[in-house]
């Protein structure tokens, strides 16, 4: 366990994993099982040199925008509070803990993909694009859910720092195709739901 600086009231309990631009926590927050994404260094750097942002503080504000919104809230993991090395501390995000079976382990476990979770994937990109937030990163590895008292599986999105390409395209044909409607801003999310679709086939065979 690396040594973390963080407030008093936040105990780490064990590493969960890492991502490819956080390292990921499990902490205690005053009785209450939380979060704690700790941004790499290497992609705080380059979040502020290529995009010029903080990249926690675009987390925190992505997060907090979609689960402000009526009906996109549902499907969002609680934001908290954002960490900042100016107070102290390390560049960290504390975010409700989604204690959930990971998509593709529902489809081997349903022998599909439910139809109720697609269908609430596309809702989740189509509520979250009337607020403006794209490119949601909601490929099925990256997405877990939980189940709700009726039964039915609750998709949740947590990760909320990729940058989005209609901000910052990758190349001057994709900025073209941005700005000549050729290419949806959401894309890459209508793409992912896709492919939920496919693996959902695929575990319907097995």
């Amino acid at each position: 366990m690396p040594k973390l600086a963080l407030p008093n009231e936040l105990t780490i309990i064990k590493p969960l994993g890492e991502g490819r631009r956080s390292c990921v926590y499990l902490a205690d927050m005053q009785g209450e099982q939380v979060v704690v994404k700790v941004y790499k260094q290497e992609y705080i750097n380059k979040y502020h040199s290529q995009y010029n942002v903080n990249i926690g503080e675009f987390e925190f504000s992505r997060n907090s925008t979609a689960y402000q919104t009526d009906g996109l809230r549902h499907y969002v993991a609680k934001p908290y509070q954002l960490l900042q090395p100016d107070q102290g501390y390390e560049l960290a995000f504390i975010q409700e803990y989604i204690d959930g079976i990971w998509l593709e382990d529902l489809m081997q476990q349903c022998h599909g993909l439910p139809d109720e979770v697609l269908q609430a994937g596309y809702r989740i990109v189509e509520l979250a694009a009337q607020v403006g937030l794209y490119d949601l990163d909601i490929p099925p590895g990256n997405i877990r859910l939980i189940k709700a008292e009726d039964g039915s599986y609750v998709p949740k999105l947590y990760d909320f720092n990729l940058m989005p390409q209609h901000i910052c395209p990758p190349n001057p044909f994709m900025a073209l195709g941005f700005k000549l409607g050729l290419r949806s801003k959401n894309h890459r999310d209508y793409r992912s739901l896709k492919h939920w679709a496919y693996l959902g086939q695929q575990a319907s065979k097995n």
